[in-house]
């Protein structure tokens, strides 16, 4: 009997039934999948799923073994549990992943007009894939692994070519309804590890990710809105923890990041950098930040000068809105951080050229945090467009100092339509511990800054703000003749602070 003939077979047994007779539990065993290397079991736990589904919902087990696939699809009321010792691994053949047409359209799905890649389109490919479903979940102690390092997925840059954007995420799940994840583990994607798009209700509970065999090796990224991230440990070769926004009329909104561990190479929690709609009510607590645990891709202190250790990541927790959108209401609490070149990075951009972008209403307090550059915290708008309502409060930085009185007179450029991060400015800044330049309404209040070595620099430059409170400003005074404070062109700036010795 076929494996289609053996589902309708199993499909008409279960609605003959009486309702509650049977737990709709479907093993993919049953459908005549292979624990097996050399065996492709895409129809077969394919055909488990449709099963499932069709009768209402239920669970799909993945037993203790090791199973092949191409792309599945994951439909509704659906949870795909993998047992201890299970092991579902995508395959290494790109022929394996259709081309997937998503039907809702955002900036994420669009034709490229990159001169570059003219005849290029984003039609991404997946592993796991849902869109438009509801009650989708996988849970379980056992490993889904992308296979992402295989020879035929090392495909360069995200964009380097038409064929580096079709490597497959590993989960993408669009415009679907009560998406759970729970204890599961993720390893090895081509590409991003898992990209939810304008889903409303998703829960990442307990998951652990490592991601570190390609370019573009995300943790998390969401654009979504009523989401709950906890528990979880991430370790990424690039982005950790990543909120996005494609769609002018959607914010992503609603978001909740508690409780976790993120190791990153490159940003560990961040906000953009597509931020098209912008974020709104954003909750980032209790996070513990470090480099990511290897650097198979990024070498910064080869790359970069005054890096002071060899493995770091580029910045704990940046929010960027450079697309346009409208950003506010965003409160980071109780973060402590090592290994990151800079602390934070908060960018009012203009990148899209559009003009009409907002970003105001933050709140960052009870942050320690130990870095290694002379790249420091930065907040920034732009000439005429000013971030607006933000408060440092409770924070503690530790740098490496090193600082020149050549490093204190750096002049830096606007940059504003450049792609935003720490280092857009260069790789040193005129201040040793924050730099804040177009910003209004800006409240600090106890705050420490330490210097590992002799820094010239004023611990702390103000360029064009507009109405700023500083209460219990803790630092040694710096080196030189250099101010704690140095303003520029600002106005209502309120004082209140002192040095140690």
């Amino acid at each position: 009997m076929s494996i289609k003939h053996k589902f309708l077979y199993k499909v008409i047994i279960f609605l003959l039934l009486p309702s509650g007779l049977f737990s709709q539990t479907f093993n993919i065993l049953d459908f005549e999948a292979k624990s097996n290397i050399n065996v492709l079991s895409t129809e077969a736990i394919q055909a488990a799923i449709d099963s499932c589904s069709a009768v209402g919902g239920g669970t799909v087990i993945v037993p203790a073994g090791t199973y092949y696939s191409g792309t599945l699809f994951l439909k509704d009321r659906v949870n795909i549990h993998l047992r201890s010792g299970a092991f579902l691994i995508g395959s290494s053949d790109p022929n394996d992943y259709p081309q997937l047409d998503i039907k809702f359209k955002t900036m994420f799905s669009p034709v490229i007009s990159n001169e570059n890649l003219k005849d290029a389109k984003k039609k991404y490919k997946a592993f796991l894939f849902a869109e438009n479903a509801e009650n989708i979940s996988i849970t379980g102690e056992g490993t889904i692994n992308g296979n992402g390092n295989a020879s035929s997925f090392q495909l360069g840059n995200d964009g380097s070519s038409k064929e580096s954007i079709q490597r497959p995420i590993l989960i993408l799940a669009v415009n679907c309804r009560k998406v759970k994840l729970e204890d599961i583990k993720l390893k090895n994607s081509a590409y991003w590890m898992q990209s939810y798009l304008a889903c409303d209700d998703v829960h990442l509970k307990g998951i652990s990710v490592y991601n570190h065999c390609n370019y573009n090796n995300d943790g998390i990224d969401i654009d979504s809105k009523n989401v709950l991230i906890e528990n979880c440990i991430i370790d990424s070769d690039d982005d950790g923890i990543c909120l996005k926004s494609h769609d002018k009329e959607r914010f992503c909104e609603n978001v909740i990041i508690r409780n976790c561990t993120v190791r990153s190479n490159c940003n560990a929690v961040k906000l953009g950098t597509a931020s098209v709609g912008g974020f709104k009510n954003i909750l980032i607590e209790n996070i513990i930040i470090k480099s990511a645990s290897e650097s198979t891709i990024r070498d910064w202190q080869k790359i970069w000068n005054f890096i002071d250790k060899p493995n770091t990541g580029l910045c704990g927790i940046s929010i960027e809105n450079v697309d346009g959108g409208i950003s506010e209401n965003i409160k980071v609490n109780n973060i402590c951080m090592t290994d990151m070149q800079a602390p934070l990075f908060v960018k009012l951009g203009n990148r899209c050229l559009c003009n009409t972008g907002k970003l105001k209403n933050i709140e960052i307090s009870n942050l320690t945090a130990k870095t290694h550059s002379k790249i420091t915290g930065s907040i920034s708008g732009y000439p005429g467009n000013y971030i607006e309502n933000i408060t440092l409060k409770n924070i503690s930085i530790n740098s490496s100092g090193g600082g020149t009185k050549k490093d204190s007179k750096i002049n830096l450029q606007e940059n504003e339509t450049l792609y935003p991060e720490v280092n857009m400015f260069g790789e040193v800044l005129p201040s040793s511990g924050l730099f804040i330049r177009h910003a209004r309404g800006i409240i600090i209040q106890n705050i420490d800054f330490q210097n590992r070595n002799l820094d010239f620099r004023p611990t702390m430059v103000f360029d064009d703000v507009k109405q700023g409170y500083v209460y219990q400003v803790n630092q040694i005074k710096p080196s030189g003749n250099a101010s704690l404070i140095k303003q520029k062109d600002c106005k209502n700036i309120h004082l209140k602070y002192k040095t140690k010795k």
